[in-house]
């Protein structure tokens, strides 16, 4: 069951070595429903990766609420956060972080290494068989090296996959890659989510990934705001006529 998230004017700031205050997010109100597919654009530094990392449990918020499937989740003890982020969320990167010196199959089961019982021990034929379905069958004992750029990011969405997260958190998943083979990733990751029925949000600079997703919100020096589908379509077609 996919999960469902919200959060309630969230803010987030850091106190600066010379006394000021940093504010990266200011009253963020986000809700996404399960299943459903959201993108946040924006410039680098807007705040997005900030965002994200509140919404996976790796950073809390300075103000504001945050539930996931209704509960509040500030307060938990780093252990039992750390406990609901694993069998909550899984994370894809623009860099792909595949080990070194380890097959393609021995990456994907990496996750599975914090599994227990039949999980565990069959965490080799799970690899195998996520590989199988974003179209690495034919790769499975290959090291990241040897594999093209499309390809590592596959079998990073394989890995982020394996242990079938409700939620899935994708970071700029297109952007180490050329467009062509970033839309081939994203059509990957999309049939994925959807035939597991998994809640994701896309992170992106990039607005023909945006505009892939079910609805589209804009960052922009710490504010969230919804953008339509006609605005974000003007918007490509402003940026395609400048190139």
């Amino acid at each position: 069951m996919s999960a469902t998230l919200s959060l309630s004017q969230v803010s987030r700031s850091v106190a600066l070595p010379d006394g000021q205050t940093l504010r990266i997010l200011t009253g963020v109100d986000l809700q996404v429903a399960a299943g459903e597919h959201v993108a946040v654009v924006g410039r680098s530094g807007s705040g997005k990766s900030t965002l994200l990392n509140i919404i996976g449990l790796l950073d809390a918020p300075t103000s504001g609420q945050y539930l996931l499937d209704g509960r509040p989740v500030d307060g938990l003890s780093a252990r039992r956060t750390a406990r609901l982020r694993g069998a909550t969320f899984g994370f894809v990167f623009q860099q792909f972080n595949l080990l070194p010196g380890r097959t393609a199959t021995e990456n994907v089961a990496s996750p599975l290494l914090y599994a227990s019982g039949r999980e565990f021990l069959a965490r080799k034929r799970i690899a195998r068989a996520m590989l199988e379905r974003v179209g690495l069958g034919g790769r499975l004992d290959t090291m990241p090296e040897k594999l093209s750029g499309g390809e590592q990011q596959r079998v990073a969405l394989a890995r982020s996959l394996v242990r079938r997260p409700r939620v899935l958190l994708a970071d700029e998943p297109t952007g180490a890659l050329d467009v062509d083979t970033g839309s081939a990733v994203m059509d990957v990751l999309e049939e994925l989510v959807r035939v597991e029925g998994t809640t994701l949000v896309t992170i992106t600079h990039d607005l023909s990934v945006a505009a892939r997703a079910d609805r589209r919100f804009r960052l922009d020096h710490g504010v969230l705001s919804e953008i339509t589908r006609d605005t974000l379509a003007t918007a490509t077609a402003q940026r395609e006529t400048v190139r």
